[in-house]
């Protein structure tokens, strides 16, 4: 059973010591540094760190907001930590789940995690259903009114087909296809593409 401690700061010029002194204090195995913002979702080295950890390990930090970039993210790790019967040390926050009342604390923390899930679970199925009941039709939109939309400018206006192709959102071979099918004629300058 390994005891683990990652440490981290944001910026190149920022100093990893008082983080590696407390958790060398605790007694950790090994410490795993890192130099990268809270903010970014993907951290190498706390990902790979993470990936190393097993049942009974204890993986230490020096302060929650070392760990994680949000309530939301943090609350993700304590339900995995807790699910996969890994230890979770805080030094600054004075949360160990090695004791009764971290044990506790960490229950709590899962439990507001796992409703947290719930919750978003249900807001993006209320969504959904309000949607369908105003009559939004959900999934990809259809290419139809893209389509028509080109067809309208290239006739209607003198905007040249790039500006109407990047606009529409709709390739060349698409809008000639589209007006030969309808019997419209091209643009002089354009009559040799649709040979091609």
């Amino acid at each position: 059973m390994a005891v683990i401690g990652y440490a981290r700061v944001s910026t190149t010029v920022q100093k990893l010591d008082s983080q590696i002194g407390e958790l060398e204090q605790y007694g950790v195995d090994k410490i795993y540094t890192e130099k990268e913002s809270g903010l970014k979702e993907e951290r190498p080295v706390l990902n790979h760190v993470l990936t190393l950890l097993q049942p009974g390990d204890t993986f230490v930090i020096f302060k929650l907001d070392r760990l994680a970039r949000s309530t939301q993210h943090l609350l993700q790790l304590v339900d995995g930590f807790a699910k996969n019967d890994i230890q979770f040390v805080s030094l600054q926050n004075n949360i160990d789940t090695t004791t009764p009342t971290g044990k506790l604390l960490f229950t709590i923390m899962g439990a507001f995690a796992e409703m947290e899930a719930t919750l978003i679970r249900e807001r993006v199925t209320a969504g959904l259903k309000a949607a369908r009941e105003k009559g939004v039709k959900l999934g990809r939109p259809s290419p139809h009114k893209q389509i028509d939309q080109a067809i309208h400018l290239y006739l209607n206006t003198e905007a040249n087909v790039m500006t109407i192709l990047a606009k529409c959102d709709i390739t060349a071979p698409t809008l000639y296809k589209h007006l030969s099918q309808r019997g419209y004629s091209l643009r002089s300058s354009h009559k040799h593409i649709i040979n091609t």
